[in-house]
């Protein structure tokens, strides 16, 4: 980096940094940042405060601070409206959404829904809701007079968000090995005032992933394939699973990896 020194300031002013409020200076109002001759910066600042705001183009790094070997741990992308921290530049709003069951008792090649969270499973607690025998769930459900149990497998977004990832774990309570298959899904669901509240339309997938050689004497890992990212605030996620090959109880835990838009 040069030296000013000794150089005449009619020569060096286009690289001295000035507030453009040359009245008053630094002040209780924020003032851009210019270059001598008057070409604004990203900057503004007044006596307690900072603005970067990008003058021409929005880019994945309007701001970035980096650890002392030059990673960054903090990275403000105004592209995509978005802030990423620490080593993995993860989303600083990454949340995680759990879906869970405990000896789900299947149909071989049918579609049930997964409870969310903290909804413990089993055939005691919960109903087992079908939904589908096709290669994936169906696209719409009415839970009728079980719509008191489907309140339990479902996640009403509260903002858009984005799905980031989605990994599951997944055994069975027998010797056999088993094909099981995970489908996680959005819906529309209605909440118009009426008799068909609740009711779920416009089904889209969201991820998908299948295990192979599942039973009980092993964990099975996967990490699915994201097939829509995008999730509205006011749709409704659920989470399906299949046992492909038999009726041997299912017990499964799905992580959902996703970040507030």
């Amino acid at each position: 980096m040069g030296s000013l020194g000794g150089k005449s300031p009619a020569n060096t002013y286009k690289s001295l940094l000035k507030v453009a409020d040359e009245s008053h200076g630094v002040s209780t109002t924020t003032s851009q940042i210019e270059d001598g001759e008057g070409t604004s910066t990203c900057v503004s600042i007044s006596d307690d405060s900072l603005k970067i705001k990008p003058q021409n183009d929005n880019t994945t790094t309007t701001l970035e601070v980096e650890n002392e070997s030059g990673a960054n741990i903090l990275t403000v992308d105004t592209t995509n409206s978005c802030v990423k921290v620490n080593a993995t530049q993860t989303y600083a709003n990454t949340q995680i959404l759990e879906f869970a069951s405990y000896r789900l008792v299947p149909t071989a090649g049918t579609h049930y829904f997964v409870p969310c969270s903290g909804n413990s499973f089993n055939q005691f607690a919960i109903a087992e809701l079908a939904n589908g025998t096709g290669t994936d769930p169906a696209t719409t459900f009415d839970a009728g007079a079980t719509s008191d149990e489907l309140v339990n497998m479902l996640f009403l977004a509260p903002y858009n968000l984005t799905i980031d990832g989605v990994k599951f774990m997944v055994s069975t309570d027998q010797d056999t090995d088993t094909t099981i298959n995970v489908h996680l899904y959005k819906f529309t669901m209605t909440n118009a005032g009426g008799t068909s509240d609740g009711n779920l339309t416009s089904g889209t997938l969201l991820a998908n992933g299948q295990a192979t050689s599942v039973d009980r004497n092993v964990l099975k890992t996967v990490a699915a394939s994201i097939d829509s990212s995008s999730v509205s605030a006011n749709e409704v996620v659920a989470c399906f699973v299949e046992n492909e090959t038999n009726t041997d109880d299912i017990n499964l835990r799905v992580q959902v990896l996703y970040h507030i838009n």
